[in-house]
């Protein structure tokens, strides 16, 4: 069992950092101070994490490259210890939290930096910094804890960090239901992760993600043991069975509510709300992402819950095609990379869905790239406008703008799926395995369409987005055809500045920005008050600028993340056209997490019993050859994965590169030939789009689009009119009115009334005269002497 105790520098840097900034820099109010503080704390986090993950200044081999996939522990304390039930404050690092861990830290440093100059003048600095450190400490300790409760923490963590994040601005009501918003969505899916760890812990008596050894004790890993045991049929009474499939669906609902899934995804646009780097962290690498995390890391009990699986599949394909419908109808820039998001998370789960679980953590890392990048450059559009955020104000910003245009167009066509850039590997990649998967019947090809109509779709609204933004006419200073509602959740942050709840409401219009860190600035955004309201009405001589370099450089970074970070994941039928072999590194580094089901997981490796304890539960891991998935006859007999190359290729990468020829023998020249014309339909697709986008919108960027995308199938209408109000009615006038004052209440104040209506009637007797006593003693004394006559004649007769 390999231990390194640098493991909690990474999750508690960044909490030490949230605490210095919220006592010191609270008093302080220095903004080299608190942003100093957060990017450091993040940038150590960032540093050990790439030290442990590839083994660097470490006397083992990094987390990426330990034998079996084993992960790296870090026993901190026995949490709780009751009867058979254990929970370690403990983390953990395998290959999957090890990637997680790398491109999460690695991107939020970006974040934190852009964040310095983005938020430059605000009030709330130290706070915002402070915040954004401790959701950080906590998706850390979600991706690094080495059981289920322990990332349960920072599962709930990042929840209560993104409502302190999105109603960052307090004096907004916008923002302050937003905030209100994703609390609730997120706590209904948590109720789905309480009940599937519960169920959990009934069915493997443990709740821990690894084998291991505490003082002496063995712990065994839930996830190998729920791996081992006899896969769920594939009917529909299996998700009320209380077994594999019940708990695989209950933790698919937590998922949900914290990747925004039909039927619980309208809380991520209204995230919205909170500034911008706060959209860039939550949408691009974080708390979004934990979902995928979570069904990945439980790979093996999905497996054996085809129901379950399948679910996924359907709800992942929904929302992909779902989302992007009304990402092609938004005006406001934040909103249209917010439904990306939801789309692009709903691809993830695709991939999950029909097996291809490194399909999903290869996107998800891409995705953190382009994703954080689209992000910070509408941030730096939004600067650079006086915070205007919508496209219909915007147009020819290549020119005032020429980073922030070069960037987000790397970004753009990243997304849109465009070789050689990152999104092109990923996308592909789910596509491929979602057309090519087994045992579903023709479900497989209702999906890879939907996926594929999905990509064309995500190519149109980007194009769009681009087009409206950097290119055509200046509309700076033209009035809206239709004005936007000012209290959506997502103008929150405009109308903060707007109305001078944020820190630019008093700055002259123009380049006010261009030069905010001159002294003279300073001076003037601490001079005025926060309850001051003067609208940020762009003047007449008004021209956007660019904005300064500590906002550019985290661009052009994510820019050339954006453009070569998918040649890590490039598939065997692409490279070997060009005769470079197999260089998948993503694929075989993420291979051994991908559980073998079926099998004891100590066997899988030739472990014996007695030995169990001296391995993690990364030992459980082998090379998938068969898995149950859903089938026409609802059948559930084991069929071969989606994941076709796993077979022939070896858990270490740099093996992979040394015997091709025999590694490749099963890929038949037919399966190399369809997968390499799937991808050039999926490019010619991506390419259509951007052709069909660039016609529709480079002459008409105002072009209306379909008024039941706009208003987002009017989903918030629906949920309010048929869930929120009812439930409200029922507690206004059932519970409230009727319950508590009806019969609570009912019931006390009776008890009163009659306790007071007996005393009236006692205070009536007593009236001060004696005869009126005397009275009431003979009366009594006759009724008693009555009583005896009666029964004594009775007993006499």
């Amino acid at each position: 069992m390999t231990e390194n105790n640098f493991l909690s520098l990474i999750i508690f840097a960044p909490l030490v950092g949230a605490v210095v900034n919220w006592i010191i820099g609270k008093k302080l109010k220095s903004e080299l101070f608190s942003g100093a503080v957060a990017c450091t704390a993040v940038g150590i986090s960032c540093v050990v994490a790439f030290m442990i993950a590839f083994g660097i200044g470490t006397p083992h081999k990094g987390a990426l490259f330990a034998d079996k996939g084993l992960p790296i522990l870090d026993q901190i304390w026995t949490w709780i210890q009751v009867g058979d039930f254990r929970a370690d404050f403990g983390l953990g690092m395998d290959r999957l939290s090890a990637i997680y861990a790398c491109f999460i830290t690695f991107v939020a440093l970006l974040i934190h930096i852009f964040a310095t100059g983005y938020m430059h003048g605000d009030k709330g600095f130290y706070r915002f910094f402070a915040y954004l450190n401790l959701f950080m400490f906590s998706m850390l300790t979600l991706v690094l804890a080495d059981n289920f409760l322990l990332m349960f923490v920072g599962w709930e963590g990042v929840g209560l960090c993104s409502y302190l994040l999105i109603g960052y601005y307090i004096k907004r009501d916008e923002a302050r239901r937003a905030a209100k918003k994703a609390f609730v969505m997120n706590r209904i899916g948590d109720w789905g992760v309480l009940m599937g760890v519960f169920l959990i812990f009934t069915l493997t008596g443990s709740i821990s993600f690894y084998d291991k050894v505490v003082d002496g004790q063995t712990v065994n890993s839930s996830l190998g043991l729920l791996a081992q045991m006899a896969a769920d049929p594939f009917t529909f009474g299996a998700l009320f069975a209380g077994g594999l499939t019940s708990a695989a669906i209950l933790l698919f609902i937590g998922a949900t509510g914290k990747s925004a899934q039909i039927p619980l995804l309208t809380w991520l646009p209204d995230a919205m709300a909170g500034p911008t780097p706060v959209s860039a962290l939550i949408h691009a690498a974080t708390m979004v992402t934990a979902g995928v995390y979570l069904i990945v890391r439980c790979n093996g009990l999905f497996q054996n819950a085809p129901t379950a699986m399948f679910i996924v599949a359907i709800i992942g394909a929904a929302t992909a095609i779902f989302a992007a419908t009304i990402g092609l109808a938004q005006n406001d820039i934040k909103k249209v990379l917010a439904y990306s998001t939801v789309s692009q998370l709903g691809y993830m789960f695709l991939a999950c869905g029909v097996g291809a679980f490194g399909a999903a953590i290869f996107h998800v890392m891409t995705h953190a790239f382009f994703k954080a990048l689209l992000f910070l450059g509408s941030g730096s559009v939004i600067h650079g406008m006086h915070h205007e955020q919508d496209m219909r104000r915007m147009g020819n910003l290549k020119k005032y703008m020429p980073i922030t245009f070069a960037t987000m167009l790397t970004g753009w066509l990243a997304i849109c799926g465009i070789l050689p850039f990152a999104g092109f590997f990923s996308k592909d990649e789910i596509l491929y395995k979602t057309f090519a998967a087994n045992g579903m019947g023709s479900w497989n090809y209702v999906l890879w369409g939907v996926g594929l109509f999905t990509a064309l779709l995500t190519a149109i609204y980007m194009t769009r987005l681009m087009v409206m933004t950097f290119w055509g006419a200046e509309r700076f200073h033209e009035a809206l055809p239709v004005a936007e509602n000012p209290d959506e959740a997502s103008r929150a942050e405009e109308n903060a500045f707007a109305f001078g709840d944020a820190h630019d409401a008093k700055e002259p219009h123009g380049d006010a920005h261009a030069n905010s860190y001159h002294e003279e600035d300073d001076a003037a955004h601490d001079d005025h008050d926060d309850e001051d309201e003067h609208h940020h009405a762009i003047a007449p001589d008004f021209r956007p600028h660019e904005s300064p370099w500590t906002m550019t450089v985290p661009l052009i970074v994510l820019a050339i993340l954006s453009t070569v970070g998918g040649l890590v994941g490039i598939p065997y039928a692409l490279s070997s056209l060009v005769g470079a072999g197999d260089i998948n590194v993503f694929e075989h580094t993420l291979e051994p997490i991908i559980v073998k089901v079926g099998v004891p997981h100590n066997a899988a490796h030739g472990v014996s019993a007695s030995d169990a304890g001296n391995h993690s539960a990364s030992s459980r891991y082998g090379e998938t050859t068969n898995v149950s998935h859903p089938t026409n006859e609802h059948t559930n007999a084991p069929i071969s994965t989606t994941e076709p190359k796993a077979d022939s290729h070896s858990t270490n990468a740099g093996h992979a590169t040394t015997e091709n020829a025999a590694e490749h023998a099963v890929h038949s020249p037919e399966e190399l030939n369809k997968e390499r014309l799937l991808a050039l339909l999926s490019l010619a697709l991506a390419i259509a789009g951007i052709g069909i986008g660039w016609v529709l919108f480079k002459r008409e960027p105002l072009k209306q689009m379909p008024r039941l995308f706009e208003n987002k199938w009017y989903l918030d209408e629906i949920y309010n009119g048929y869930i929120v109000n009812p439930i409200t009615h029922f507690s206004i006038k059932g519970l409230w009115q009727g319950f508590d004052l009806g019969v609570i209440d009912g019931i006390v104040n009776g008890i009163g009334h009659f306790v007071t209506a007996l005393g009236g009637i006692a205070r009536g007797v007593q009236v001060g005269f004696v005869r009126s006593y005397a009275a009431f003693m003979l009366f009594g004394a006759l009724i008693v002497i009555g009583y005896f006559i009666y029964y004594g004649l009775k007993l006499i007769g």
